[in-house]
C-alpha cells in the first residue's frame, strides 16, 4: 500500500503537463509564422482595412490595423495551399522534435480546430467549461486568466488537443458579439461540426476587424501593468470604465449624456449579461460599482425595448435573454442571482416605460391609411413618371398638411419608426442613388447595411407617417425604373444599337433616370419647405431632424461614411434620355389621377 501511495505522489500531474504542452503549443505556433506567405497576409488585411470604420485621427486605429495583420496571420497558418498543405504542416515536416513533449506539441498543433464557443462555467485548477456552439458539446479548456464575469460571453478560438480530454487554445481568442456570432452561426449546422470552418473564421474575422469586437478583460484585452489588477480595478472594458466613471456620481446625479449614450452604443445581450454579474460580483465584494453596473445594465435593457420597437434587433429582446439566462442557471453556468437582478430591473423598466396614447394617433392612422391607398392606385398597378411624381406631391402634402397641423411638444412626443427594405443584390445598383433623395423628400435617415444573408439592405428612420411615405416612394420610383426602362427599349436610341451595346445603353439610362428624378425630388422639397415657411412661419425640418437625432441617440446606433468607388462610363444619349425622363415630370395631371382616387 505504502508503495503505491508513493508511485501516486511520484506521478505527473496531468495538468501540469497538458500547461507544458500548451507553452509548447504556442512556441512552435510562433514559428509557423515564417511558413505563411506574407503577401497573402498583407493582402488579405488590407482587404478586411479598406472597408473598416477608421479615423485617421482616433488613436486605436492603429490597434485595428495591428488586429487585422494578427487575424490575417493566424488565417494564413491554417490556410491550405494550393497543394493542400498549411503553414503548421510545413513546419512539423521541417522541425525535428528533440523528445517526446515537444513531438505530442507537434501532432496537436496539427489537429487544431476552429471553434465557437460560449463560457459556461469555471471548474477547477484553471479549468474553463464551454459549451461547443456548432456540436453543442461542453469542452474543457486551460483559461487564460479568463475573469468570472466574463461567464456567458461567446467567442472563437482554434483548440489544440492536450492530454486528459482537455483542450488549450493557441493564437487570439476573439469574442464575438451579436452581429459577428449571428455571422458564425451561419456555417454552423446544429448537432454536427463547422461547415467549412476556415471559411468561418475568414468571415469572423472580417467581420471583427470591420466592425470591431468586445474588448473583454484576459480574453482580448489585458493590462499592461506586470501586477495583474482584479477585474474592478481594471479600465480595459469599455463597460468596465463607465462602471468607474458613474460609481464617483452621487446617487442623485445622472451620468453625462455622452457617456449614457455610449452605453447605449455598447448594447447586446452579452454586455447586459456582463453587466449583470459584474453587479453581482461588485456587491459581493462590498464595492460602489455594483450600483452603476446595475444601472449599465437598466439603461441596456430600455435600449434594447427601443431599438425593437422601431423595427431593429430581434423581436421581445428581453424575453430572449430571460430565456438564455434560464438556460444558463439550467446549466449552472449562472447563478440564480443574476436572473433575479434581471428580473428586478425589468419589473423598473415596465413601471417607467408606461404612458398614455400619443396625442395625434387617430390623425396619424388616416395619414398613414391615405399612403396606403395611393400604394393600391400606382404601385400595385404600374405607373408612368407623370403619375409616380404626382403621387409623391400628393404624399407630400399630407405630410406637411398633418406636421404643421401638430403643435412641437406633439411632434416631439411622436416614437420614431424604421423599416428596412431588402434589395436581394449583394451590390449596389443604379436605383440606389434615389435613396437618398427619397429620404431627403420624406424628412428621414437612410442607412445601407449588411443581412446576415450578405446581401444591401436600406433603413428608412423617422416619424411614423415620413416612413410609410418613404416606404411608398421607394416602391414608386421602382415601379416607374420598370415602366420607363420597358418604353426606352421600344424607342430609337435603343433600336440603333448594336445588341453588345445595349445593355450599357439601358444603365446609361436607368443613370440618367436615377439623375433626373433626384434632382426633381430635391427641387420639389425645396419648394415645398419655402411655402410652409411663408404660409405657416414654421420650419419643419430642424424639428424633425432634432427628433430624429434624439432617438437615434437612444438607440445607440452610429454610422460612417462609405467610398461610392469609381465613375462609370454611360453613354451620352442614353443617360440623357433617361435624365429627361426624370426632370419631365407633368405634375399636374398626376394629381388629378391621385385626387379621383
Amino acid at each position: 500500500m505504502a508503495t503505491k501511495r508513493a508511485k501516486a505522489a511520484e506521478a505527473p500531474d496531468p495538468l501540469h503537463r497538458a500547461r507544458r504542452l500548451q507553452e509548447l503549443i504556442a512556441e512552435f505556433g510562433a514559428e509557423a509564422m515564417v511558413f505563411t506567405a506574407k503577401p497573402k497576409v498583407e493582402d488579405t488585411a488590407h482587404q478586411w482595412l479598406a472597408r473598416a470604420n477608421l479615423d485617421p485621427d482616433d488613436p486605436h486605429c492603429a490597434d485595428t490595423v495591428a488586429q487585422a495583420l494578427m487575424l490575417a496571420l493566424e488565417l494564413a497558418m491554417f490556410a491550405p495551399s494550393l497543394s493542400g498543405s498549411t503553414a503548421v504542416g510545413r513546419l512539423v515536416r521541417q522541425r525535428i522534435p528533440s523528445n517526446g513533449e515537444e513531438r505530442a506539441a507537434l501532432e496537436a498543433l496539427q489537429q487544431a480546430s476552429f471553434r465557437l464557443l460560449r463560457i459556461r462555467s469555471f471548474d477547477r485548477d484553471g479549468v474553463l467549461l464551454v459549451d461547443d456552439l456548432a456540436t453543442g458539446k461542453t469542452l474543457s479548456i486551460l483559461d487564460r486568466d479568463i475573469p468570472v464575469a466574463a461567464t456567458g460571453i461567446a467567442f472563437a478560438a482554434r483548440l489544440c488537443p492536450l492530454p486528459g480530454g482537455i483542450f488549450g487554445a493557441v493564437g487570439p481568442l476573439t469574442p464575438l458579439d451579436d452581429a459577428a456570432l449571428d455571422v458564425a452561426m451561419g456555417f454552423v449546422r446544429l448537432g454536427k461540426e463547422l461547415v467549412n470552418p476556415q471559411r468561418c473564421a475568414a468571415a469572423v474575422y472580417r467581420h471583427v476587424v470591420r466592425h470591431g469586437a468586445p474588448q473583454i478583460l484576459g480574453l482580448n484585452s489585458f493590462p499592461e501593468k506586470e501586477d495583474d489588477p482584479s477585474l474592478f480595478e481594471s479600465e480595459d472594458h469599455e463597460l468596465d470604465s463607465l462602471a468607474h466613471a458613474w460609481s464617483k456620481l452621487s446617487s442623485d446625479s445622472e451620468p453625462p449624456s455622452g457617456s449614457v449614450n455610449a452605453a447605449r452604443s455598447l448594447t447586446s445581450a452579452d454586455c447586459l449579461v456582463y453587466a449583470l454579474i459584474s453587479s453581482i460580483a461588485a456587491r459581493r465584494g462590498g464595492s460602489r460599482l455594483a450600483d452603476a453596473y446595475s444601472r449599465l445594465a437598466s439603461i441596456q435593457m430600455e435600449t434594447m425595448q427601443r431599438r425593437a420597437a422601431v423595427g431593429f434587433g430581434a423581436a421581445a429582446p428581453l424575453d430572449r435573454v430571460s430565456a438564455a439566462i434560464e438556460r444558463g442557471i439550467a446549466g449552472k453556468r449562472l447563478s440564480s442571482e443574476v436572473r433575479n437582478l434581471f428580473d428586478h430591473l425589468r419589473r423598473l423598466l415596465l413601471v417607467t416605460a408606461g404612458g398614455d396614447a400619443r396625442s395625434g394617433d387617430e390623425d396619424l392612422a388616416r395619414v398613414v391609411q391615405r399612403i396606403q391607398a395611393l400604394r393600391a392606385k400606382t404601385v400595385d398597378q404600374g405607373c408612368t413618371e407623370q403619375e409616380a411624381l404626382a403621387s409623391a406631391n400628393k404624399v407630400a402634402e399630407l405630410l406637411d398638411r398633418y406636421g404643421l397641423s401638430l403643435s412641437e411638444i406633439e411632434l416631439r412626443r411622436q416614437a420614431c419608426e424604421g423599416f428596412g427594405i431588402d434589395t436581394g443584390r449583394r451590390r449596389r445598383g443604379v436605383f440606389d442613388a434615389c435613396v437618398p433623395s427619397i429620404a431627403a423628400f420624406c424628412d428621414c435617415k437612410v442607412w445601407g447595411e449588411t443581412t446576415p444573408a450578405g446581401s444591401l439592405r436600406h433603413v428608412f428612420f423617422g416619424l411614423p407617417a415620413d416612413v410609410e411615405a418613404a416606404h411608398f416612394l421607394y416602391d414608386l420610383i421602382g415601379v416607374t425604373f420598370d415602366t420607363e426602362t420597358a418604353r426606352f427599349k421600344t424607342g430609337t436610341i435603343y433600336a440603333g444599337l448594336e445588341t453588345g451595346e445595349r445593355r450599357n445603353a439601358v444603365n446609361s439610362f436607368q443613370t440618367g433616370l436615377s439623375h433626373g428624378i433626384g434632382g426633381k425630388l430635391k427641387a420639389m422639397k425645396a419648394e415645398r419647405d419655402t411655402s410652409n415657411r411663408t404660409s405657416s412661419g414654421r420650419d419643419l425640418v430642424p424639428l424633425k431632424t432634432s427628433v430624429i437625432e434624439d432617438e437615434l441617440a437612444k438607440l445607440g446606433l452610429s454610422f460612417h461614411t462609405a467610398s461610392r468607388g469609381r465613375r462609370k462610363r454611360v453613354l451620352a444619349d442614353a443617360f440623357e434620355a433617361g435624365q429627361i425622363a426624370g426632370y419631365q415630370f407633368e405634375v399636374r395631371a398626376g394629381i388629378e389621377v391621385a385626387n379621383a382616387h
